[in-house]
């Protein structure tokens, strides 16, 4: 009752020192929290819409089969060129299905020639997809890796019968060409893995991390292959 002359008096009362301003100020605050938990939520939608519902936190915590160094992944591929690209692009489209990629295959089409470029070309698209749905933007220059990725293959099988040091020159350019893409691919993937799955702590760097026994076999066999190869371009028939 003793605010009715103020109301007739068209004057406004003032609150925000009193206990209804501290719960309006409450109220805002409530309200601001509410918009930037929505806001994370579309984010999280919008990159869960790209790359699909995904494992569990504790199964991508678990299965570091595809979070390895990039520098790790050139080395080894520069050094067991077959073999281990072979491995690598198993492993590529395990994660690509694991995590549900658009119109992902399969790990068992990369025993099929041809067909297997499609679906690692699916993978790779998912990646650059998935990266920039979970940072904004994509490191993964999708048309160069793709283009590198058949010129190595196309490549290797038209100079098969090329010996001397022309064919020592074409299989080191194979090999840094491969070497090259599965490490820009990786860090790609590393990045996307640790936006979405942080759990799985920091991006490996150098040589560290997780080794698996695949990878010590595929690198072991690839090491003879190329040191074959060498020994038929350089040393005489």
């Amino acid at each position: 009752q003793h605010l009715e002359p103020t109301r007739r008096l068209g004057v406004r009362a003032r609150d925000d020192g009193g206990p209804m301003g501290m719960v309006r100020t409450s109220e805002r605050r409530g309200v601001g929290d509410v918009v930037q938990r929505g806001l994370q939520r579309g984010r999280v939608a919008n990159v869960a819409a790209v790359a699909g519902p995904g494992p569990a936190i504790s199964a991508a915590v678990a299965n570091r089969g595809f979070y390895r160094s990039p520098l790790r992944t050139f080395l080894f591929a520069l050094l067991a060129s077959s073999a281990y690209v072979v491995w690598w692009a198993f492993q590529l489209l395990s994660f690509a299905q694991r995590e549900r990629f658009p119109k992902s295959g399969s790990p068992w089409w990369v025993l099929f020639p041809f067909v297997d470029l499609v679906y690692i070309s699916r993978a790779f698209k998912g990646i650059a997809e998935a990266e920039k749905a979970a940072l904004g933007t994509s490191g993964l220059p999708l048309p160069l890796v793709n283009l590198a990725f058949i010129f190595a293959i196309l490549l290797g099988r038209f100079t098969t019968k090329v010996t001397g040091t022309t064919g020592f020159v074409i299989d080191l350019v194979i090999a840094l060409t491969f070497a090259g893409v599965l490490a820009i691919v990786q860090r790609s993937a590393n990045r996307y893995q640790a936006s979405r799955y942080p759990e799985l702590g920091p991006s490996p760097g150098g040589m560290a991390g997780r080794y698996t026994w695949g990878e010590i076999v595929a690198l072991m066999v690839g090491s003879l292959f190329t040191l074959a190869i060498l020994a038929g371009d350089l040393l005489p028939s």
